[in-house]
């Protein structure tokens, strides 16, 4: 496993293009971000400086920003579309590429994705943590440039607290990205196409959160209003609702939508997540053990 983690990381990392547009660009967008909104503004344009200067900011927020803009739909979803890209590039470009058949001799197919997918995810998340710290200290750093707060101090702060959501956010986000990549994955492997899996992924994301309002329409229809419940049994809602009790202290009710009720305890949710990273991640290992690569 070690031999192939390493042979893993290697590759993707040496797909130096697709690294660098894909994953890459979130560091990298976050430092333009900070310098050309949050910096440069201030330093030429003396009515920008005075703004920033009475703009108060929190590090706390700004070290969670990452974590909450990528869990939800439309913007988690969409945002997580350049990884979607790369993990279909890490899967799909094997085919496209033919370079299953070098590397599958005398290796277990099982080892082999696996060491993809914590890889993948190894990376993507290292990419984040990156693009919180850049977001946060080049806050920090315009704050000090222009005499704005910068707060709360370190010392008001309940750290157990703080580290107990960031890391609970962390983990509903880290889920989120496992099952996106899982089902990229899956469909990588029967369409062995990257582009394909790119856009299926996320049209199964769309066609997941539509689904709400397509069983809502079916149990007006049939007079059975309990049918939209049925969502609270997909990933989606089910992050949502994980996300929800973690910041707010309550479960999602999907926006007051009519005849949901079905409100699931944190406990709940974290199971029902846990089984489809387990299910997803089952098929794509059996899919591919079961493939002819040859074909």
């Amino acid at each position: 496993m070690r031999s192939a983690l390493g042979a893993e990381w290697r590759k993707l990392v040496g797909h130096t293009r697709a690294f660098s547009f894909l994953v890459l660009i979130f560091p990298v967008g976050a430092l333009v971000v900070v310098l050309t909104i949050n910096i440069l503004p201030g330093l030429l344009i003396p009515d920008v400086r005075e703004f920033y200067a009475s703009r108060a900011r929190a590090w706390t927020d700004d070290l969670m920003m990452v974590w909450t803009m990528l869990t939800g739909f439309p913007g988690g979803t969409f945002l997580q579309m350049p990884f979607i890209g790369f993990i279909a590039v890490a899967f799909a470009g094997e085919f496209q590429w033919g370079t299953w058949k070098n590397i599958l001799p005398g290796q277990s197919r099982t080892v082999l994705v696996l060491a993809k997918f914590v890889v993948l995810i190894s990376l993507i998340l290292l990419t984040l943590m990156a693009t919180s710290l850049i977001l946060t200290g080049g806050n920090w750093l315009s704050a000090r440039l222009f005499d704005s707060p910068y707060g709360p101090p370190l010392a008001e702060v309940d750290a157990a607290a703080y580290l107990a959501d960031y890391f609970s956010q962390f983990m509903v986000t880290f889920a989120s990205l496992i099952i996106s990549a899982a089902i990229a994955a899956l469909i990588a492997m029967y369409s062995r196409s990257v582009m394909a899996s790119v856009l299926l992924t996320v049209g199964v994301s769309i066609v997941e959160f539509s689904m709400i309002l397509m069983l809502l329409l079916v149990g007006n229809i049939l007079n059975r209003p309990g049918l939209v419940n049925i969502f609270a049994a997909t990933p989606s809602y089910n992050l949502e609702n994980m996300r929800s009790w973690i910041l707010e202290g309550v479960g999602s009710n999907v926006g007051g939508m009519p005849g949901f009720t079905a409100v699931q305890t944190l406990p709940v949710s974290i199971i029902i997540v846990v089984g489809w990273l387990v299910g997803l991640l089952l098929a794509t290992v059996i899919f591919f053990r079961r493939q002819d690569i040859n074909s």
